[in-house]
């Protein structure tokens, strides 16, 4: 285990998978500092591996290619994008404000390795419902703004500058979620455009996780370093410890 968490060796998590798990930087850092360990935080980080698809979620930010390309060669990560999952498990939670501050239960952030491609593709098709109005507004403006032109089209009706602003905006960004809808299209059959369709995202769903916001938008945040502490942000290694036991001498990490 990492020195830097064994700082405070009467701690009832010291030496444990529990204190890797929750991946802290030091002692000071740790939302159980000061508290007596309640044992049933070892019944519910059991339950949150046993609710992690094959592999864990470490696989989605250790791996040495982007996660988010269907095609090879997979381009190399240079970004992580985030997109956070809550599970109803454990109910008991709502008295351990610790592991969430949501009382659906455990959140994690699923980190997925993302190459520099993956990310215009998907910030693009974002935007584009945002880009396409303040486009149409550059071009009509000038239609409207200077007095000559705003008269004439007054001529024609009063209402006509006011009308040909709003279409911009209100037009300019129906045609931007077309064109959103299309671009997603076009970029499925090379990459995940919604992580939501990723196959680790169904594994995850299978075990009871839902995304942490049911809409029509995937919430998707760039990060250039990962999460690297807290729940869900532990490596590899710490998944393939063994299981705890009721002494927790299995579950004592060596040197």
């Amino acid at each position: 285990m990492d020195e830097r968490r064994l700082t405070d060796t009467e701690c009832a998590l010291y030496g444990t998978k529990s204190c890797a798990l929750l991946n802290m930087p030091d002692c000071e850092k740790c939302p159980l500092k000061g508290r007596i360990a309640d044992p049933a935080i070892h019944d519910d980080l059991r339950l949150f591996c046993n609710l992690q698809p094959e592999g864990s979620i470490a696989q989605l930010f250790e791996s040495e290619t982007c996660t988010l390309c269907k095609e090879e060669p997979k381009g190399k990560p240079s970004c992580f994008a985030v997109f956070d999952m809550a599970h109803t498990e454990p109910k008991k939670l709502a008295t351990r404000k610790w592991l969430s501050k949501n009382e659906t239960g455990f959140m994690v952030p699923l980190q997925f390795a993302c190459c520099s491609k993956c990310r215009r593709r998907i910030l693009l098709s974002s935007y584009l419902p945002l880009i396409t109005p303040i486009v149409l507004l550059l071009i009509t403006l000038p239609l409207v703004l200077p007095e000559h032109m705003a008269q004439g089209l007054r001529k024609v009706a009063m209402w006509l500058p006011l009308a040909i602003v709003a279409f911009a905006i209100i037009g300019g960004y129906a045609i931007g979620k077309v064109l959103s809808v299309l671009y997603r299209r076009k970029c499925e059959s090379s990459m995940y455009v919604d992580v939501r369709t990723h196959p680790f995202v169904d594994a995850m769903t299978e075990k009871g996780w839902r995304p942490l916001f049911n809409d029509r938008q995937a919430h998707i945040a760039f990060t250039k370093k990962r999460i690297d502490k807290g729940l869900g942000s532990a490596p590899g290694t710490v998944y393939e410890m063994p299981d705890w036991k009721e002494n927790g001498a299995e579950n004592e990490i060596s040197d």
